[in-house]
């Protein structure tokens, strides 16, 4: 085995075995996403921030290991070595689809879907820039959306030509996202974890289960508790009992879906088993999930009553899925936590810059994934390199700085609520350029500005599975575990490269061979794909401009005032028990998806509490483990049915 990159005092996880694994792992998200649900029809496994693509894996790393100790306890993995191959998974969860599917989905729309009909030819080309824009010179998008024709061999000159320099031009900007987003979690760690506290409920499960019982056993100590196995055996019976099901269709099925239509105009209440929420949730702060499901169940009745008199905002916006009024409000609340979060955060922001400024102020930043120097400089570098980026494809520089603030926001905003509330999934409540044109006005943003808009709902549109809130838990295990930053940092760079690369090679194959029009996926449709809703959006802004929008603004003003006094009130009296991070989420679609589950943890761990205290607490805490491995390993199963008996027509399991 080769030496690991460490450092004095820091353990290693970078060895030539964890590499190997780590690559492996990344194979598994960046081809298998696609391939799940694109190809297969089966279950979602990179649509969270602890999806089932990186689960099902580390939990089979862990028996793995198991048995790697039976055999001679020297050659198991160490615990460095197994966070790090998980880490190479989580960096890379949202690059298949959230980000690579975009990046092949919209860019390559413009020239393949123009006709005189659309009047993209009139609206749209003029403004688009060649070098981001894919050319169907030699059918390279005709046959990218149809397929090649039977026996036809691959044009590569055509492909290499097509692809290649606006490929360059996207990842070079993505690349520096996601670096400055690294820097941003850099910068904040200590904050977030020294002063603040925060929970970071999701990493309690690769956490827990390398933990060593100690003596002679081989198991992880949870393992040898049987409210584990409990837990582990509710999700993993329901999965295997509608396996049956897959093959004899009389076989009766456990729904996990429970839709409940509360009265006419209301929005439905889905109730569902989410088994991963409900464990996740469990160790998150109690007044935090009280939170999540009283806001939700408050703006239900709000949107309830919208719809039944008439009320609120009509116009929807492109890659917002809920109600318009009440999204703008969840979006004012959700921007009034991250200022009020940066605001709380101002005298550590002061001493980390001061640390960048002169190396010998006496913060310390020795456990921190990047220096303090390094981080502010490359946020700097990085931002002016992005606005730069945007500039140059169309945006002025007062639509590039309002969007790129906004990105920036959602992704800050993201990363705190799964770090602080262990949010499964989400995305956010309005997309950053709905909030540029809807603050500028329409009328006042040039046609190359609107067009340039439409392009970056390429990386900033279906906004789900982001790097960031997977490089604050990456952030949280170093100094947790006291890893090498040197050898985190390198896995992380390498799986991010890796995952691009397999992941365009792989949807790109998949293209030409069978038609990404045929994929199983509303990105590529013909009708209503990302790319048509993308640009035709930026047309109808062009056609019928209009000042800034004064309703949605004020259902925004309205939900940053409220989400001000709510953190006024939490902050000023310790009795007041309703904390606001609630509200910030209270209209995103997926919330709504998982609300119930976070109440019944929330009601579970409240009854917990109040009769049995933080003992109780800690004895319950491997039945709840065992509900997020049970969900993982069932799914996985079933991943497995569906390929070996049922390629095409899978059966997908709630997202995840």
């Amino acid at each position: 085995m080769s030496e690991p990159l460490t450092e004095p005092g820091a353990a290693s996880g970078l060895t030539l075995r964890s590499l190997i694994l780590g690559i492996c792992q990344v194979l598994i998200v960046c081809l298998g996403a696609p391939y799940a649900i694109w190809v297969l029809g089966s279950s979602e496994i990179t649509w969270s921030f602890f999806p089932i693509g990186v689960g099902f894996p580390f939990v089979c790393l862990i028996f793995f290991n198991i048995l790697l100790k039976s055999l001679k306890r020297s050659w198991a993995m160490r615990p460095a070595e197994m966070i790090t191959v998980a880490v190479m998974g989580l960096v890379v969860t949202g690059i298949p689809i959230f980000m690579v599917g975009f990046l092949l989905s919209i860019p390559t729309t413009p020239h393949y879907f123009a006709s005189p009909e659309n009047q993209w030819g009139q609206f749209i080309l003029p403004h688009l820039p060649n070098w981001l824009i894919p050319s169907n010179a030699g059918m390279a998008m005709t046959w990218f959306f149809e397929g090649l024709p039977l026996g036809e061999p691959p044009p590569w000159n055509a492909l290499f030509d097509a692809w290649v320099m606006p490929m360059f031009w996207w990842l070079s900007f993505v690349w520096t996202l996601y670096f400055v987003c690294f820097t941003m979690v850099v910068i904040l760690r200590k904050q977030w974890v020294e002063r603040e506290r925060l929970a970071f409920p999701l990493m309690e499960i690769p956490q827990t289960l390398l933990e060593d019982s100690g003596g002679s056993s081989r198991l992880p100590a949870i393992m040898r508790n049987r409210l584990f196995w409990i837990g582990v055996s509710i999700p993993m019976l329901i999965i295997l009992w509608n396996i049956i099901g897959f093959f004899y269709h009389f076989f009766p099925k456990i729904a996990w879906d429970y839709p409940v239509q509360i009265a006419r105009g209301f929005p439905t209440a889905n109730f569902r088993l989410y088994f991963p929420v409900i464990g996740f949730t469990y160790f998150a702060n109690l007044n935090i999930s009280f939170s999540i499901w009283f806001f939700y169940v408050l703006t239900m009745l709000e949107e309830g009553i919208f719809n039944r008199f008439g009320l609120g905002v009509t116009e929807a916006d492109a890659f917002v899925w809920g109600l318009p009024s009440t999204s703008w409000q969840c979006w004012g609340a959700f921007v009034a936590m991250v200022l009020w979060g940066l605001w709380m955060a101002r005298d550590h922001l002061k001493d980390v810059f001061r640390k960048a400024w002169n190396l010998h102020h006496p913060v310390d930043d020795s456990r921190e994934l990047l220096s303090y120097r390094t981080a502010v400089i490359g946020l700097l570098l990085g931002v002016i390199y992005m606005l730069a980026w945007l500039h140059r494809a169309g945006m002025s520089y007062t639509v590039a700085i309002l969007f790129l603030a906004c990105v920036l926001i959602a992704y800050l905003g993201i990363t705190r609520l799964v770090i602080q509330a262990g949010i499964y999934y989400m995305t956010t409540p309005i997309v950053g350029q709905a909030m540029t044109m809807m603050t500028l006005g329409t009328s006042s943003i040039s046609p190359h500005s609107l067009v340039a808009l439409g392009m970056c709902y390429s990386f900033f549109g279906d906004v789900q599975s982001i790097f960031m809130p997977s490089a604050a838990h990456a952030a949280k295990l170093h100094a947790t575990m006291r890893m090498s930053r040197r050898g985190l940092c390198l896995a992380i760079g390498l799986a991010v490269l890796v995952g691009f690369v397999t992941s365009i090679s792989y949807i790109l194959y998949m293209g030409y061979e069978q038609g990404a029009s045929n994929f199983n996926s509303w990105f590529f449709r013909v009708s209503s794909g990302a790319g048509l809703r993308s640009f035709e959006d930026a047309m109808a802004k062009i056609k019928t401009p209009a000042d800034f929008h004064t309703q949605k603004l004020t259902f925004f003003g309205v939900g940053a005032a409220a989400m001000s006094l709510l953190t006024f009130m939490q902050y000023r009296f310790p009795w007041w028990p309703i904390h606001p991070i609630g509200l910030a989420v209270s209209a995103v679609w997926m919330i709504r998806n998982q609300a119930v589950a976070i109440f019944i943890a929330w009601a579970a761990k409240s009854i917990i509490m109040r009769f049995g205290g933080i003992e109780l607490y800690r004895k319950a805490s491997p039945f709840f483990m065992g509900l997020i491995v049970g969900h993982f390993l069932g799914v996985g199963i079933s991943f497995i049915v569906d390929m070996i008996f049922f390629p095409g027509n899978g059966h997908p399991i709630l997202h995840g």
